[in-house]
């Protein structure tokens, strides 16, 4: 008697597990020849306003009506080929495709935020081009739809750049980030000019004073020194008294 039993828990136990893989079977034949209903496009990004607009993202998916998904199963449609198009453009720093259960295929993509703006930068064609800087120092173009307020980098070290992600600009990032981290240096400090042997020259959006910085080395103590000139000396000798703020060398500041 408890063979028979054994056994017939058996079969029930094998005919349990056969139903089950042929409805997770039948489900992902009629899920892979379901065709795509709608395309929807998903911008993240630092803030409430976008480098990029949602059809310029549609625009690369679909190309050609040929290309477009929309109407095609989805077992047609190569999501990491769609990825590749919209990473193409170098504002979006992470795309990915998916879909979901009622037939809808969303492209989520991740901006990149601007820590800076390169202007007036030569190229070897004799050009002048303005290019966002990303957080790792690639360069990403600019955007026809929102101008980030960010901080302006110009100078003869950038002509020719193609980005700032060589060791010897690393100082120049950390420094920009150094800035943007602080809300009181974010607040004062409106453009650096790099020089072509690196020096750093600060221009401050209050009075009409340069600040020789140097190297961007040693950031947190020339800041310290110019902070205190500014909230302990200019607010009493007045913001126009200076014509140049130094802090190129190391222990000394000098006011001319």
């Amino acid at each position: 008697m408890p063979l028979k039993v054994n056994i017939k828990r058996l079969i029930g136990l094998i005919l349990s597990v056969v139903l089950v893989i042929t409805a997770i079977w039948v489900a992902n034949t009629i899920h892979s020849k379901q065709k795509c209903k709608k395309v929807n496009v998903v911008i993240e990004g630092e803030g409430n306003h976008r480098l990029l607009k949602p059809y310029e993202i549609s625009s690369v998916v679909v190309g050609a009506p040929s290309e477009s998904p929309e109407g095609k199963p989805f077992n047609r449609i190569n999501f990491k080929k769609i990825e590749q198009k919209v990473l193409k453009n170098p504002l979006v720093k992470s795309c990915q495709v998916h879909r979901d259960l009622s037939g809808d295929m969303t492209i989520s993509v991740q901006e990149h935020t601007p820590i800076a703006r390169v202007i007036n930068a030569k190229t070897s064609n004799h050009l002048q081009n303005d290019n966002y800087v990303a957080e790792d120092g690639t360069f990403i173009g600019v955007s026809p739809h929102y101008t980030a307020r960010v901080l302006l980098l110009s100078g003869g070290y950038l002509d020719n750049k193609t980005s700032l992600q060589d060791s010897k600009s690393k100082s120049i990032i950390d420094l920009v980030k150094f800035i943007r981290a602080d809300d009181f240096w974010r607040a004062q400090i409106a453009q650096i000019i790099i020089e072509k042997d690196g020096g750093i020259t600060l221009l401050p959006e209050i009075g009409s004073h340069l600040i020789e910085f140097g190297l961007a080395i040693d950031l947190e103590v020339k800041f310290k020194k110019i902070k205190i000139l500014y909230q302990e000396i200019l607010p009493v000798k007045g913001w126009e008294t200076y014509k140049k703020i130094s802090v190129k060398y190391r222990n000394q500041i000098v006011c001319e």
